[in-house]
């Protein structure tokens, strides 16, 4: 932790450095604001709070969300740039693409202000021990932050939404109130990867002031959705396993009703996670153990490190909602990603309770169906395919390019016979110009360990395939896109990319 702190303490320095970037260059220029974000859950929570500390400033701004920042919105942007003299900020993207920006964005031999808020790996840089970030902080501050430039990893430790929290504060301390935003965009990036599903690093620090306001409150609790009926949440978890009731809601309803625990609330719906008392949640407990010890003669001490979780519930939040907790608020916002209304998550993120957070949540439920949907179609058709070194589906006319990616993630987690965890997976699925596949790739965090860093798999896969490196991520988790008629030798090369990197 003294670690951390030290290196929040040169963080914030540079921040300090970044402000007066930011009102120098807004005072000069007179320019309006304009935020470009990314769609996940991460992307909308680091739009918010910048949309929330300008709001608090009085600043006018406005904010687009993109699927991804690539060649041709930064051409785009370089047009609304050039009409309307804005002054953009980039969150949870722009590091994968700062060469271009800087290209772009200059005229007449001189760079337009810009602020990159960003936790992917910068741009023609192959990993994190790569000597050349340094280089990269040194030649782009004040207007590039990125995790990497103080030795913290940007895939565990901070998010996009963390960032912008940082410079929120530095614009004004009363912004910590903010703290459990950039929790629900770390959670969105699945960032919980310490012990128990526990924070690391900055998002540790975030956390703490979190709890110093008395935002969030970290519990211990049973590893199953909240919210779902308890029998869909353990039957359709992805972290535990029970063989015989994995998948079978019926089963798990009478599995649950033979511990002598009443399923049925007040309203006659089956109970959540949330309704059970602690007894209950005792009893479950103790007779998940002893379902799993004896169906897989696992070590009950095993399985206790998954089924009992850290879980952080957001004390100002409506309770039983999809707010009450990070889990449930970075879904809620991923879905409003995902499909096309954006807009809403990053309002309802800034404060809107009411109408914005009633259609977000009737969002989530198609939005859910086609997640459903769509592995349901994956499972019935088998339709992961596998060469020596990775998995990989195409999501023909069933998955659009907007989950595709949260398809990836959901697989890679799975306990399957589909699946084979000892690979990383490559989703393919077709753009909406029907000549491009979007690539979402993820990697088990053990494959990770070993090395795997599926960033650099990308990156050098399409430079082999004669494709512009054109890319971004992190190690477990990353992306790009290719020409549908590419794509066989594009799996080529990521498999021959993953065979090289797991055999050193």
């Amino acid at each position: 932790m003294d670690e951390s702190i030290s290196k929040l303490k040169k963080l914030t320095n540079d921040l300090i450095k970044t402000k007066s970037f930011f009102f120098e260059k807004l005072n000069q220029t007179n320019s309006s604001i304009h935020i470009f974000t990314h769609l996940d859950a991460d992307g909308l929570a680091s739009g918010a709070i910048l949309g929330k500390a300008l709001y608090r400033e009085k600043i006018p701004f406005q904010i687009s969300i993109l699927k991804q920042l690539e060649r041709e919105e930064i051409l785009k942007i370089k047009e609304l740039v050039q009409e309307y003299n804005y002054f953009v900020l980039f969150s949870d993207f722009g590091s994968g693409q700062y060469l271009e920006l800087m290209d772009k964005l200059k005229f007449n031999d001189e760079l337009k202000p810009f602020i990159i808020f960003d936790h992917h790996i910068p741009q023609n840089v192959s990993d994190k021990e790569d000597n050349s970030i340094f280089n990269i902080y040194n030649e782009t501050k004040p207007w590039h932050i990125n995790p990497y430039f103080y030795n913290i990893d940007g895939s565990t430790e901070i998010s996009g939404a963390g960032l912008c929290y940082y410079f929120a504060k530095a614009l004004n301390e009363k912004n910590i109130n903010l703290s459990p935003i950039a929790l629900v965009g770390a959670t969105g990036d699945i960032q919980y990867q310490g012990s128990k599903k526990s924070f690391i690093g900055f998002n540790k620090l975030i956390l703490n002031d979190a709890i110093q306001l008395d935002h969030i409150e970290m519990v211990s609790d049973l590893n199953f959705s909240p919210n779902k009926p308890l029998n869909e949440a353990i039957a359709y978890s992805t972290d535990i396993n029970l063989p015989g009731l994995t998948g079978d809601p019926n089963k798990v309803l009478i599995f649950l009703q033979k511990l002598g625990i009443l399923m049925e609330n007040a309203n006659g719906n089956t109970k959540a996670l949330t309704d059970l008392n602690q007894s209950d949640k005792q009893k479950i407990t103790s007779a998940i153990i002893r379902y799993i010890s004896f169906k897989l003669n696992v070590d009950p001490n095993e399985i206790l490190d998954k089924l009992i979780i850290n879980r952080y519930i957001l004390k100002n939040e409506i309770k039983a909602s999809e707010l009450h907790d990070l889990n449930g608020f970075s879904n809620l916002l991923n879905s409003c990603g995902r499909t096309d209304v954006g807009g809403l998550g990053i309002v309802v993120a800034m404060g809107d309770r009411e109408k914005a957070f009633q259609k977000a949540q009737e969002n989530l439920i198609i939005y859910k169906k086609s997640i459903v949907k769509a592995l349901t179609w994956i499972h019935e058709k088998k339709k992961i395919r596998h060469k020596d070194y990775i998995q990989y589906f195409f999501g023909e006319d069933i998955i659009p390019e907007k989950i595709i990616g949260t398809i990836s993630s959901m697989l890679i987690f799975e306990k399957s016979d589909l699946l084979d965890t000892s690979k990383p997976i490559f989703g393919f699925a077709k753009r909406e110009d029907g000549n491009m596949y979007k690539v979402s790739a993820r990697a088990d965090k053990k494959l990770v360990s070993e090395g795997l860093n599926l960033s650099e798999v990308i990156r050098e896969a399409l430079e082999l395939t004669n494709l512009e490196p054109l890319g971004g991520g992190h190690p477990p988790a990353a992306g790009t896109k290719i020409p549908i008629d590419r794509v066989n030798d594009f799996l080529e090369n990521c498999n021959k990319s993953v065979e090289k990197q797991l055999s050193k």
